[in-house]
């Protein structure tokens, strides 16, 4: 066939309605696909189903039957769909419920991702020292004292035979004077008793003879037996120490891990 030939045909052929009208539809498929995009598909998989099954029977105590399966792929896909075409249009811009959302899963993930451990019983020392905040209580003194008031005819001379019969082995319950016992913080302390004697019985050692103290109003003898809280032992913490050490130490894991990610972006404030 020779090229004047080729020529002829094409001309006829340009020449066709119907070349024309298939040429429209090409230019505008072509255009629906740049524009609009590609038909899209979404795939309910195995892994799909299998969720959505065992959402429905977390939330009735049962699995679902066909019918009921169906109706929650269906709402799945309703769902799906419409959340992909709100990603497309950008709706989750500027939107800061999604944007938090969206932050909260990556730090799940990041948190999936990194791998588990036991602690060491020499990291939990060290964090023990570190958060003591976490784990102190305030000390409670356990005590008992006697007091002589100085407006009392002999005060002194009855603090002297009080501590003689003491130290001779005598219950000072058998003594003849009031036993005061409590069991306060520190605080407590300065509330309720004179501040001479707030101030000295924590001062004493747990366990050790009466001592004396004096105020602006009386002559007291007081004893120490004991010393309760302040910071707990890692034995006496436990489990508790533990979990709090992982999950401590797993969110920093995850903030360093994140930050990598967020070291990638540059940030501009407009002038």
């Amino acid at each position: 066939m020779t090229a004047n030939s080729w020529k002829t045909r094409a001309n006829r052929l340009l020449r066709e309605p119907v070349f024309h009208f298939f040429v429209a539809g090409a230019v505008l498929f072509v255009a629906h696909r740049l524009f609009v995009g590609a038909p899209l598909t979404i795939t309910v998989t195995h892994g799909v189903r299998a969720g959505l099954s065992r959402r429905f029977e977390d939330a009735n105590g049962r699995p679902p039957d066909a019918t009921e399966l169906a109706a929650e792929i269906h709402a799945w896909e309703i769902e799906e769909a419409l959340s992909r075409e709100g990603l497309r249009e950008h709706l989750d811009r500027d939107d800061p419920g999604i944007r938090s959302i969206l932050a909260d899963k990556m730090r799940l993930r990041a948190a999936f991702e990194l791998p588990q451990r036991e602690p060491t019983d020499a990291e939990l020392d060290a964090w023990l020292a570190s958060h003591r905040n976490l784990y102190e209580r305030p000390a409670r003194y356990d005590f008992e004292l006697v007091t002589f008031p100085k407006a009392e005819p002999r005060a002194r001379e009855q603090l002297d035979d009080f501590e003689r019969a003491l130290q001779s082995g005598k219950a000072p319950a058998s003594l003849g004077r009031p036993v005061i016992g409590g069991n306060l913080t520190a605080q407590d302390l300065n509330e309720r008793v004179e501040p001479e004697v707030a101030e000295g019985i924590p001062k004493l050692a747990p366990g050790a003879a009466w001592k004396r103290l004096e105020t602006r109003q009386s002559f007291v003898m007081v004893r120490l037996k004991g010393v309760e809280g302040a910071l707990p032992t890692r034995e006496e913490l436990g489990v508790r120490l533990v979990d709090d050490w992982r999950r401590i130490t797993r969110q920093q894991a995850v903030d360093r891990l994140l930050q990598r990610t967020i070291d990638r972006y540059h940030f501009e404030v407009d002038p």
